[in-house]
């Protein structure tokens, strides 16, 4: 807040109300701007989870299918001749287990996501306590600028 009374005595009482608008008018934009760049990193969270799951998926489709053929003709050739059918039991459970390991990598990347930004949300905090203070103290509290 920038000070035009002079040297010891007392600011009157719109200058107070003018100093707290305009300190509350900079808070918010830079609360906003903390915002704004909070929200912009945990898009950016998301579009890679979200790339990370797509291409997990297009290689187990596209991989799987053939990779599946070759291991039951495998397995029905060396292990199991006369049991076709396990073969493919045993194939699918294999994949399934490795599905599951990318749905878990996938969905751990997808818990960093925060839908509340923690230093937007902490900030706030800051300054709710910071214009409670500054409210119920004596005359002369003074907002604090952050940087």
């Amino acid at each position: 807040m920038a000070d035009n009374t002079p040297a010891g005595a007392q600011p009157s009482l719109s200058s107070l109300v003018g100093g707290l608008i305009e300190d509350t008018q900079q808070l918010i934009r830079q609360e906003v701007a903390l915002a704004r760049r909070e929200l912009q990193e945990e898009w950016n969270k998301t579009k890679e989870g979200a790339s990370l799951m797509s291409g997990a998926l297009v290689l187990f489709a596209m991989v799987g299918v053939l990779f599946g053929f070759f291991l039951v003709e495998l397995l029905h050739f060396f292990v199991l001749p006369n049991h076709l059918w396990a073969c493919y039991a045993i194939v699918a459970s294999v994949y399934a287990a490795g599905g599951i390991g990318l749905f878990y990598a996938a969905r751990a990347k997808f818990d960093q996501v925060h839908l509340v930004p923690p230093q937007t949300a902490e900030s706030l905090r800051q300054d709710v306590q910071a214009v409670t203070g500054a409210v119920s103290a004596p005359q002369g509290g003074q907002l604090v600028h952050r940087s």
